[in-house]
């Protein structure tokens, strides 16, 4: 039996996974249950949607991992409730990173319409369940 593609279209039921870096603030337990909706705002990295990870391949502290010497939060959504409040949730293979998915109607070049300012807010108040974390990044084993 061959090992699935990871490209198959994204189930209802499945979790996805945000990071968010410690260093930014976005998220204190101390605070607030619910993180900022700043960690929801695309990046110059995400000119084809915000990018999620997908808890069927990867474990969220995978998905943590970031920049060497970082640490990370992970927020978690259902993509059901996703879809439910009209945000599109797509499978985007990438090299490296087969768990890749993204939010198409979530760019870098769209990121203060009012429609994203609006999703932003929902992601983080309303649709993120929960923040796991935060989730330690130790120096590159590679390295040095």
């Amino acid at each position: 039996m061959s090992a699935p593609d990871r490209t198959e279209p994204i189930a209802d039921d499945e979790i996805l996974y945000r990071r968010i870096p410690d260093s930014q603030g976005w998220y204190d337990p101390q605070v607030s249950q619910h993180p900022s909706p700043q960690a929801f705002r695309p990046t110059r990295n995400d000119s084809t949607g915000l990018s999620l990870v997908r808890a069927k391949y990867k474990a969220a502290e995978e998905a943590a991992r970031g920049q060497p010497g970082k640490a990370y939060f992970v927020a978690v959504l259902r993509v059901g409730d996703l879809r439910a409040e009209g945000i599109e949730v797509i499978p985007r293979l990438q090299a490296g990173d087969p768990a890749h998915a993204e939010l198409p109607g979530l760019t870098y070049e769209n990121r203060r319409s009012d429609q994203v300012l609006q999703w932003e807010t929902l992601l983080a108040e309303r649709l993120c369940l929960r923040v796991e974390g935060p989730f330690p990044r130790l120096a590159d084993p590679q390295a040095g």
